[in-house]
């Protein structure tokens, strides 16, 4: 009977040491890990003398149920320049691959106007914009394509806008939401930009803080209604660094030592219960000879 009940005990410790591992993984909570949600202004397909005087680029992120998705509502405004003779040109805007429903809520205007547009995926190997983008985040990325006219000595306005979300991976830590100003460099001239990120629910562990030449940069962060605003800014000048981002951190410490804390504590606990039990068992033993002999 002893035996046996001790068993029964042996084989629960080896179940739950086998199954333990699995239970961990299956209760981690609030972990996101995007690589590489980037996208960046629009690049000419040839080598040309247009100038892209002015962008303005703001996002809404939407982090509320940042444990499950997060909300992205992007919109971008592109003046163009055009100092030679009039130019039929193809543009190209990169995204990245893991936004979902850009694609079908893609709007893209010329001057107000709205016009077609496809897309394209292109490996960082076979890229032929790949000087303007950072690949370090991202091995593929797709680009929107339009066709454009730009008039004789004259601008247009390009605007850009889609609402698309990142669903939650699992097994990951972090979220970077970057946007690629290194594709400013694109064109000719210098440049007047600036790039907003507001945030809704939960806000960013960290954010763009440096460039590439180690000249700091200033990054304006104010209280907005019901979230948090970060705009950095570019007056006439070429944008050295490559991209600015906002990042989000998952990270759980105490979810990393549950595993160190809890392991010996129940094998701890274990040992404890098998022991009590073994004494209790030989102290009835021993009351039940102490009650055979006095009968």
């Amino acid at each position: 009977m002893k035996k046996d009940r001790l068993l029964i005990i042996i084989y629960l410790i080896l179940i739950i040491i086998i199954s333990f591992p699995i239970k961990i993984k299956e209760s981690k909570a609030d972990v996101i890990r995007i690589v590489g949600t980037g996208m960046g202004n629009f690049l000419p397909e040839e080598n040309v003398s247009l100038m892209m005087t002015n962008a303005s680029v703001l996002f809404n992120i939407d982090a509320v149920y940042h444990h499950r998705k997060i909300n992205i509502n992007f919109t971008g405004n592109y003046t163009i320049f055009n100092p030679d003779k009039a130019k039929n040109i193809t543009l190209a805007a990169p995204f990245s691959t893991l936004l979902t429903n850009l694609e079908s809520s893609c709007v893209i205007k010329i001057n107000n106007s709205s016009i077609p547009y496809g897309f394209l995926e292109y490996n960082y190997t076979l890229s032929p914009w790949d000087q303007y983008l950072d690949w370090r985040y991202m091995s593929m990325r797709k680009f929107i394509i339009i066709n454009v006219t730009i008039p004789e000595n004259n601008s247009i306005t390009v605007e850009y806008s889609f609402n698309a979300y990142v669903d939650k991976p699992e097994n990951y830590d972090g979220l970077d939401i970057f946007y690629d100003v290194g594709t400013s460099r694109a064109w000719n001239g210098t440049i007047t930009e600036r790039v907003e990120f507001r945030v809704f629910g939960k806000h960013p562990d960290s954010y763009s803080e440096y460039r590439e030449d180690h000249f700091e940069y200033n990054c304006t962060i104010s209280d907005i209604e019901d979230g948090i605003s970060y705009v950095w800014e570019w007056e006439n000048e070429i944008i050295n660094v490559d991209s600015v981002y906002i990042s989000f951190s998952y990270y759980n410490p105490w979810g990393r030592l549950f595993p160190f804390i809890f392991f010996p504590l129940l094998i701890g606990g274990l040992i404890i219960i098998i022991v009590l039990a073994r004494r209790r068992d030989k102290r009835r033993a021993r009351e039940r000879m102490i009650f055979l002999n006095t009968n």
